[in-house]
């Protein structure tokens, strides 16, 4: 959109409202509280992603710099961090669920914080298409917005065991009762929307942390960049 194109993508709606990692740290803390990092090294993640940024953000708020009082570990790839966790690197890694809780059952990994709670409500898992694709395609975007409601519905609502059941084989390898612990992590952490509907304050929220860490040169409005009207009209009639 900053380089003049007029044809550009906007979010029409939102799925999750918070980073999804765990910090897993090498020693048991059950009164974590992002103290006693300094000098560690943290494994984050590919620099100028969300993870990263997030993560990042969060650090530099409790008074760790990278390169000064703690070492950002920016080289090893999302699929890797926790195989190179295991192999010795870090003193602590993001990882998302199922994989942190697999990395505490195994004892190789102690889950620590979450990373999105601590950072507060961001945009994380938006759903985007060119403004064309919405105007010519609108029953499209209608339906498979009302589907994204259906699933939040069902999450919210469902056993988490059955939800486990039926999510297992995209997890080929995973106990369903780690499946589970990663279902009641994440609605632990209000991670969902409610409905699809992207909030102002959480989209501006992640602009600063873009502008914080370097990554966004120029803010973008809200309105110009978020089409909030198809799922609206979901969440109205989620609600009639």
């Amino acid at each position: 959109m900053l380089e003049g194109n007029t044809d550009y993508a906007v979010d029409f709606g939102q799925l999750t409202k918070r980073d999804g990692a765990f910090i897993v740290g090498r020693t048991q803390n059950d009164s974590f509280d992002w103290s006693g990092m300094e000098n560690s090294e943290v494994i984050v993640g590919r620099k100028g992603g969300v993870p990263a940024m997030t993560l990042e953000h969060i650090l530099r708020e409790k008074g760790y710099i990278n390169g000064e009082n703690i070492t950002l570990n920016f080289d090893v790839s999302f699929n890797l961090m926790g195989p190179a966790f295991d192999g010795g690197t870090g003193d602590y890694v993001a990882l998302f669920e199922p994989t942190a809780s697999e990395m505490e059952k195994l004892g190789k990994g102690y889950v620590l914080a979450s990373i999105g709670q601590e950072s507060g409500e961001i945009p994380y898992t938006a759903f985007m298409a060119s403004k064309s694709y919405i105007a010519n395609n609108q029953d499209i975007i209608l339906k498979f917005l009302s589907a994204v409601q259906k699933g939040i519905d069902y999450t919210y609502n469902a056993d988490s065991t059955e939800i486990a059941t039926v999510i297992e084989p995209q997890f080929a390898g995973t106990e369903i009762e780690q499946l589970k612990t990663a279902i009641e992590s994440y609605r632990a952490i209000d991670a969902w929307n409610s409905t699809p509907v992207m909030k102002e304050e959480a989209f501006n929220r992640l602009q600063d942390i873009m502008t914080e860490m370097g990554e966004l040169s120029q803010r973008v409005d809200f309105s110009k960049l978020v089409d909030n009207s198809y799922a609206l009209q979901v969440s109205a009639s989620k609600n009639a």
